[in-house]
């Protein structure tokens, strides 16, 4: 029986498809991890468990296609209410703060007194992390290696946001928290412009913080030449990122229904189906995903009522309940698919946002940051259950 939280570390996997040999460590790093070298993740919105998996007619190409090809992790939790702490926490191992509980209303800088402990976290809340707080993707940058974040809608209308690396001008109030007409492009779930670290480089932010465009490789009018979205860079394993970050627009990753942004169902799981139906063939039939790709899908944040945790989870020094009522962003479950990972595989392990940014970083021989040092999970061999 499924917990609805989990404790440090001491769960097991009882339902775990077994392995029929260990995964090859191949070019990874020392932790057993397969040879992964190409790592897509599309993020969803504020779905919990038993209304996605645990009910698959709402949404049965999430709910029972992916989990057929992959992996199903039922114990997956968010990190934190509301959803931008979630995906600053999943690229940096940052804990959530008053501020982005709040979804960053305003675009603005922590105060100039905040500080950085030994254990990574800042000190105080604000939403723009200063440059001494890192990233994965600047890690990745240090190991020369590559990244890109697609954003659906970014640019559809430039006077809202830029086609590159769009975010608000800092101090300002964020005009993107609610879709309009034609542009459903979120800023806060960007995760990637709320670092100094990457918008201070312009140059960076421009070529990697880029419009998901269309499946066709189409992408809004302005984008400056040389920019190519998702669909183009999947054309070769030499053009396909290291680490790709996917955020659908407010219609497409279910936080809206009906939605303002585009004729779409008023259901907000048809919607999620809509879209995964038309990227996850695409990702997984790419040169670079049958090389040594993994792909996940996950949620950022389950209902607001469940604040459950799991993982060693602590709140950082800013707030003390990341889930404002509880300790986490509550259960959502995940799929992972890949070379390495038997279709059918189900396990109950314990996992959050901050065991995908351990496992990213470990599959790239890169530090842990935050609290991906302490969580009590990397993804193991109860899902990667073949030798690929």
């Amino acid at each position: 029986m499924l917990t609805a939280a989990c404790s440090s570390g001491s769960t097991t996997s009882s339902s775990t498809t077994a392995a029929s040999q260990p995964p090859p460590s191949g070019n990874a790093s020392t932790t057993g991890l397969p040879g992964i070298h190409h790592v897509f993740v599309i993020l969803l919105e504020n779905e919990g468990f038993d209304a996605t998996f645990g009910s698959p007619s709402a949404d049965p190409y999430l709910a029972t296609t992916l989990p057929a090809s992959g992996a199903l992790l039922t114990n997956y939790y968010g990190i934190g209410h509301f959803s931008n702490g979630n995906y600053i926490g999943l690229i940096s191992g940052q804990a959530p703060n008053p501020l982005n509980q709040a979804d960053c209303q305003v675009f603005g800088d922590f105060p100039a007194t905040a500080t950085v402990s030994p254990d990574g976290q800042i000190s105080d809340s604000g939403c723009v992390f200063p440059p001494a707080v890192t990233t994965v993707a600047n890690q990745l940058n240090q190991a020369h290696l590559t990244w890109k974040g697609y954003m659906e809608d970014m640019g559809n209308i430039p006077a809202r946001e830029a086609a590159v690396c769009g975010h608000p001008a800092v101090e300002t109030a964020d005009r993107t928290q609610a879709a309009v007409p034609g542009d459903g492009y979120a800023t806060r779930h960007n995760p990637f412009v709320y670092f100094h670290s990457i918008i201070d480089n312009p140059s960076l932010c421009d070529s990697t913080v880029v419009p998901l465009g269309t499946a066709t490789g189409a992408l809004p009018s302005g984008t400056p030449t040389g920019v190519t979205g998702l669909a183009t860079d999947l054309k070769s394993a030499s053009t396909t990122p290291n680490l790709s970050f996917v955020s659908p627009n407010l219609c497409n990753d279910g936080h809206d229904a009906p939605c303002v942004n585009q004729h779409a169902s008023p259901s907000a799981f048809a919607n999620i189906d809509t879209f995964l139906k038309t990227w996850v063939p695409l990702i997984t039939g790419s040169p670079a995903f049958k090389k040594d790709g993994l792909l996940e899908v996950t949620f950022d944040e389950s209902v607001t009522a469940d604040a459950t945790s799991c993982c060693n989870q602590t709140p950082g020094p800013a707030a003390a309940s990341p889930g404002l009522s509880g300790p986490g962003g509550g259960r959502t479950g995940t799929v992972l698919i890949s070379p390495f990972i038997k279709d059918g595989t189900t396990t109950d392990v314990p996992y959050n946002h901050y065991s995908t940014l351990a496992t990213i970083e470990d599959l790239f021989g890169l530090t842990k940051l935050g609290q991906a040092k302490t969580t009590s999970a990397t993804f193991g061999t109860d899902i990667f259950t073949r030798a690929g």
